[in-house]
């Protein structure tokens, strides 16, 4: 199965976790924290349309400035989601630039807060000089953006401020079947794209294709696709040791195909963590084996074990593998 969605963490564990997920054959990708961004290429950075940022602590932020800068002149627009700060901390940024020469300029800039169960919308425009205009706001039903081709959740936790998790997810994945496609004498190409997505539109089986010049409907086609489970990748980090946060986490996560998810201390270091507000790298492997997670990637690891012989990684993945369940 061709996955969906490519993703990598642009930087090491012992700096800034930003992770980069790329939708395939969409020349689109999402972002989730963005702090130091620099190792992106710039087509890479022209390809984000979306955001999301778990909390505006300089190590998880401070790439915006980057972002803005690179699509400044983009026609595309980018959206931006995250706790009940990120409307005035973008807001502030905005204001830290003198904005007189870019009236002519598409760019817009769509800010989403999530705050007591509700959206919070603000937009700034290149064309307004990125001058504030609140939109209102909405119920919080746990879905930040909904696509046909996929979902981004969030859930609040903790980390002595408000803190956000997400998950991205496929509803299902269609798969093409080659034996059937040759049997059909049809060929390989970006009309099959263009069928996916019809499928997942519920178009109706009237629906008419033509390719290689024949005439073909939905209904007819139907039989080349095959749908299997989608793809879920989670994503966690700074959150304070609590069995609400814990739990939260748990259920939130559950089944992914991938958990990032922070390691920052180790469990020698658990009192240290406590007064941090982190998870400790033993509790990250728990809570991974817990939610019945397939693959286990951690990072945003302290300085301290730089130089250590054993890392935050080695303990996550070993209690990930063998431990029994998470006890608090």
């Amino acid at each position: 199965m061709k996955p969906t969605f490519i993703h990598t963490l642009i930087n090491p564990p012992f700096e800034d976790p930003c992770l980069f997920v790329r939708i395939i054959r969409e020349k689109r990708a999402l972002l989730f924290d963005i702090g130091n961004i620099n190792r992106l290429h710039p087509k890479d950075l022209q390809k984000i349309t979306d955001v999301f940022v778990t909390h505006t602590h300089i190590d998880h932020f401070i790439g915006f400035d980057s972002l803005l800068r690179a699509l400044l002149r983009r026609k595309t627009p980018l959206r931006v989601y995250g706790p009940d700060s990120i409307i005035d901390c973008i807001e502030g940024k905005l204001k830290g630039y003198s904005w007189n020469l870019v009236r002519e300029y598409p760019f817009k800039i769509f800010v989403f807060s999530v705050k007591n169960n509700k959206v919070y919308e603000s937009n700034f425009f290149a064309e307004d000089c990125f001058k504030r205009k609140d939109k209102g706001d909405k119920e919080f039903d746990g879905i930040l953006l909904k696509e046909p081709l996929f979902v981004v959740r969030a859930v609040e936790l903790d980390h002595q401020i408000p803190c956000l998790g997400f998950s991205i997810e496929e509803e299902y994945h269609i798969n093409i079947n080659k034996v059937i496609l040759k049997e059909m004498s049809l060929p390989v190409g970006q009309w099959l794209s263009e069928l996916k997505k019809m499928i997942r539109e519920n178009k109706p089986d009237d629906y008419e294709f033509i390719v290689n010049g024949k005439r073909l409907s939905l209904g007819e086609l139907r039989k080349l696709a095959t749908i299997t489970k989608g793809q879920k990748i989670s994503y966690i980090t700074d959150v304070s040791i609590s069995e609400e946060n814990i739990n939260k986490i748990i259920n939130f996560v559950k089944n992914s195909d991938t958990l990032y998810c922070e390691a920052y201390f180790m469990d020698k270091d658990e009192k240290r963590a406590i007064e941090r507000y982190h998870l400790t790298s033993k509790i990250a492997g728990s809570i991974a084996k817990e939610a019945f997670v397939k693959q286990l990637v951690v990072m945003h690891f302290s300085p301290i074990y730089r130089d250590k012989t054993e890392t935050p990684k080695d303990e996550a993945l070993n209690v990930f593998k063998n431990s029994d369940s998470l006890q608090l």
